[in-house]
């Protein structure tokens, strides 16, 4: 088994649409669909419950169509199975992104989280930006 620090880590960027300048971190298999349970859930009609599979890989991501509708593209061909490479281009019906390596900062990549505790957390990042606000808004109305 590899050492997870080692494994090769991408990153989806949304380029046209709803998903434009979104970007979703690839660390390990990743499903894509509008299911809630998948790790990166795309509220959108085009998208089936069980879009796409992604598997990062030393070469690259492997984009597995899980008999989705609308189909999964890599450079504008459909695919049933393909490899992206960095810089490539993924569709899924009218979702677009480009594959990228994941960037780190100098502190390492215990900043970079996947799409799914990303989600996870929202709630817990609103509820402590309401707690913020009320404690401003009560130092304002003094």
């Amino acid at each position: 088994m590899s050492d997870p620090k080692q494994d090769p880590e991408y990153v989806l960027r949304g380029v046209v649409g709803r998903v434009f300048g979104r970007s979703y971190h690839l660390l390990a298999p990743t499903t894509l669909g509008r299911a809630p349970e998948c790790d990166i859930c795309l509220a959108d009609h085009g998208i089936s419950r069980m879009h796409a599979r992604l598997r990062p890989l030393d070469y690259g991501v492997e984009v597995e169509d899980l008999r989705s509708t609308n189909g999964s593209f890599l450079n504008g061909q459909r695919v049933t199975v393909g490899v992206a490479r960095v810089g490539d281009e993924i569709a899924f019906d009218q979702l677009r992104f480009r594959v990228e390596r994941a960037v780190h900062s100098r502190a390492g990549s215990e900043g970079i989280r996947t799409a799914k505790s990303t989600r996870a957390r929202w709630p817990w990042l609103l509820l402590a930006a309401l707690v913020a606000a009320a404690g401003v808004a009560a130092l304002l109305l003094r």
